[in-house]
């Protein structure tokens, strides 16, 4: 195998912008980003998102907008590797890590659009809607030591569905949801040139460049059913379908300006497998006074059907797949929250609060700087006001990550890290009655 050859493989191979760790980021509208709690009570347009069978919530025509911008913060220490100090140009400290470091851009957006409609008064209710349950970005600074881990990165995952709700009787209503996912990834970072104990620095230079890129579309599904056994008791359920996606596109190496041949280049093509899992959610929200409704949900996802991960090469000589064994584990969200509404002084206010536990699906072995996946608590604080025929919501979500101190990573470079971060999402959302 020919140096070019065995330098693109390992780049790719070692490449985690290819995957995501956790797709759906269920914080989409403020009475979930608020409470904590939507499955069971789904009463606001995001109903398409967490439980379409309670648009029947929804009377007359609505149309319902959100916003939300997720703000990381955090800082890693990383381990030295073989070799790490002579390419980066530094040693670690006392404490055996580099200096901290930060990303210079961390965020996500997300937004949603929805219409609904009551189509059978009483009975049936539809909707469409466009949101991206995934838009997430990172950068580091391309001096930083993270340079042979991640420059640039992001993920996006948009999705236009059509929904509907229909209600069998008094006590318990079906919905659906079918749409289709557009899947975009983005990767920079240097190759690391010791590959396999062989030095490639004096043939691709000491930092040749790797840029991946890639889109997929992928068609979804869900069912859902929502209750109201009593008056004052509700509850809901949902089981969203997996998704097998290919994302597919260019990678390219640009090799530095101390190799053999600067600015040479070696080019080829992937098709990625990634798996979206089996996902399961129920709630139930209790009117425990006039003025007080409590709930609560539970999230399961069934990651342990992502074993490995497939990728396929074109325009590459001798070798044409790679494997990547990822093992994850299933991943879970337990929340709940207290929602206060209807007060004598202000009848058009909700008041809402609630708590977050989420369980990250990777081991932590597996765990790269492009696309991390921390466990996490979480606190959550909203309002909403009725003003005339529009509502008008603002909330505030923070994350507390967990982050493990890792020794044993599979990653190529090694991302053994240690370090601490949060992440501080905001959401206002408006409703109109038409």
């Amino acid at each position: 195998m020919s140096f070019r050859l065995a330098l693109l493989l390992v780049a790719l191979a070692g490449t985690g912008t290819a995957t995501a760790g956790g797709f759906g980021i269920p914080e989409i509208g403020v009475r979930r980003t608020a409470m904590g709690s939507i499955i069971g009570r789904p009463d606001d347009g995001s109903a398409i998102y967490h439980n379409p069978a309670g648009l029947i919530l929804q009377p007359g025509w609505t149309i319902y907008a959100s916003m939300g911008i997720a703000l990381i913060d955090t800082e890693f220490e990383l381990a030295p590797w073989d070799q790490s100090d002579r390419f980066l140009g530094t040693q670690a400290s006392s404490t055996g890590y580099y200096d901290p470091v930060k990303p210079s851009r961390a965020m996500g957006v997300i937004p949603m659009l929805a219409v609904t409609g009551e189509i059978l008064p009483g009975k049936l209710v539809m909707g469409a809607a466009v949101y991206v349950g995934n838009a997430q970005g990172a950068a580091f600074e391309e001096d930083a030591v993270t340079r042979y881990h991640l420059i640039d990165g992001y993920v996006v995952a948009p999705s236009a569905v059509l929904s509907a709700a229909y209600k069998i009787n008094e006590q318990i209503t079906v919905g659906a949801s079918a749409g289709l996912l557009y899947l975009r990834i983005h990767g920079k970072r240097y190759v690391f040139p010791i590959i396999n104990g062989s030095d490639l620095s004096s043939y691709a230079g000491s930092k040749p460049e790797l840029i991946l890129d890639g889109t997929g579309y992928a068609p979804t599904w869900l069912v859902a059913a929502f209750g109201r056994p009593h008056p004052k008791v509700t509850w809901g359920a949902t089981i969203t379908g997996r998704v097998d996606a290919e994302i597919s596109g260019p990678v390219q190496i640009t090799f530095s300006d101390d190799a053999t041949v600067p600015g040479d280049m070696l080019i080829g093509t992937q098709v990625t497998k990634q798996l979206l899992p089996w996902a399961f959610m129920a709630g139930t929200n209790v009117d425990v006074h006039p003025n007080v409704e409590v709930g609560g949900e539970f999230r399961y996802w069934l990651y342990r059907q992502y074993k490995k991960q497939l990728t396929d090469l074109s325009g590459i000589a001798i070798v044409d797949k790679l494997e990547t064994i990822k093992n994850y584990e299933d991943s879970w969200e337990i929340s709940g929250g207290v929602r206060v509404h209807d007060l004598e002084f202000a009848p058009k206010l909700d008041l809402m609060a609630g708590l977050q536990y989420d369980k990250s699906p990777a081991p932590a072995k597996s765990v790269t700087l492009d696309q991390p996946s921390f466990s996490h608590p979480a606190a959550h604080m909203g309002l909403r006001y009725q003003l005339g025929r529009f509502r008008l919501g603002a909330s505030y979500v923070h994350y507390w990550y967990r982050i493990p101190v890792i020794t044993d990573s599979i990653t190529s470079p090694p991302s053994n890290i240690r370090g601490h971060g949060s992440n501080n999402i905001i959401t206002l959302s408006i409703e109109a009655k038409l």
